[in-house]
């Protein structure tokens, strides 16, 4: 029997009350947004194209994270039984770095994106990237890192030491390669998320007296990015003490600082779906418009129904 307290504690309990409501509520702006590319021009943009890749993305790291812990509990023989066979073990270990690196891609993607549409909006380039197609959007989005994950995290020598424990044993060359890489992954894309920011902030400043009123629909939108980036600076600032503490060997804040991976980590994506609330105003209302009017259109069917049933019952008065 696997024990509860190996794989939970109070950051987990934390992940899970956070993750039961976010991911409703994030699955459903997705499953609008997907609705609203359908019929609303507006929603047909190379953003909202890279919105969806990167809401794909929060949703299965957010998924596959949960999945992991609660099999732990539930299946544990299974997953030690067939860690070889499906390679579960390689999995799970690499899964973690394989979505931060395709969110933190994603994160500096549609930064980039803002700085393109804000400071460089009448630029050649600048024109390319708003033409650009859906599905070069998603080449763009997921194979870079995927090529990067498959080069760099796809040991299949990980396995776990035991049902009752379920730890992984990788080898200290892995662990280190894989925490070093990810660090400068996440250092390269907080610096282009930095000098595009600080890039938007000094066109504000320096334009703040001609702003169109799409310009500024534009900011807000950049304002929605900005706050996933801050999520992935702290990220960093985890990946970075954790990697310093297993250097100095100081074990005590080694096992102390890797209780906080789950928020650290769930932050990244826990933090999206408040962020379109928050500053996306036109998606934010058409989700509710496209809730209302469902809610109301039942409601209309139910009276038209009700009526329907007692114009019959009068006749046959």
């Amino acid at each position: 029997m696997v024990s509860i307290k190996e794989h939970f504690n109070w950051t987990h309990a934390i992940y899970f009350v956070l993750f039961l409501i976010i991911m409703p509520v994030y699955f459903l702006i997705f499953v609008c947004l997907l609705k609203l590319r359908r019929s609303d021009f507006s929603f047909q943009t190379t953003f909202y194209s890279l919105l969806i890749q990167h809401a794909i993305a929060d949703l299965f790291a957010m998924g596959l994270y949960a999945f992991q812990k609660i099999s732990y509990i539930l299946i544990p023989h299974f997953i030690f039984e067939k860690q070889e066979a499906l390679y579960i073990a390689p999995i799970f270990y690499n899964c973690f770095f394989w979505f931060i690196i395709i969110r933190s891609n994603g994160v500096a993607l549609m930064t980039l994106h803002r700085f393109m549409v804000v400071v460089k909006s009448t630029s050649a380039f600048s024109s390319i990237i708003k033409r650009s197609k859906p599905w070069v959007v998603f080449l763009v989005y997921w194979i870079p890192p995927v090529v990067f994950d498959s080069l760099f995290y796809s040991d299949p020598t990980v396995r776990f030491d035991s049902v009752e424990n379920l730890k992984n044993i990788v080898k200290p060359e892995t662990t280190l390669k894989s925490t070093i890489v990810c660090i400068a992954f996440l250092f390269i894309s907080c610096v282009v998320c930095l000098i595009s920011n600080v890039s938007i902030i000094k066109y504000i400043r320096e334009n703040s007296n001609s702003l169109s009123k799409a310009v500024q629909r534009e900011l807000r939108l950049t304002l929605q990015v900005s706050f996933p980036f801050g999520a992935q600076l702290v990220l960093l600032c985890f990946m970075i003490f954790a990697n310093l503490y297993a250097k100095t060997g100081n074990t005590e804040m080694i096992v102390y600082i890797r209780d906080f991976f789950p928020i650290a980590n769930g932050l990244l994506s826990f933090i999206s779906p408040f962020t379109i609330i928050l500053f996306n105003r036109d998606l934010t209302r058409k989700v509710k418009i496209m809730l209302i009017g469902n809610k109301s259109r039942s409601i209309a069917d139910n009276q038209s129904e009700i009526s329907a049933k007692t114009s019959v019952v009068l006749r046959m008065r």
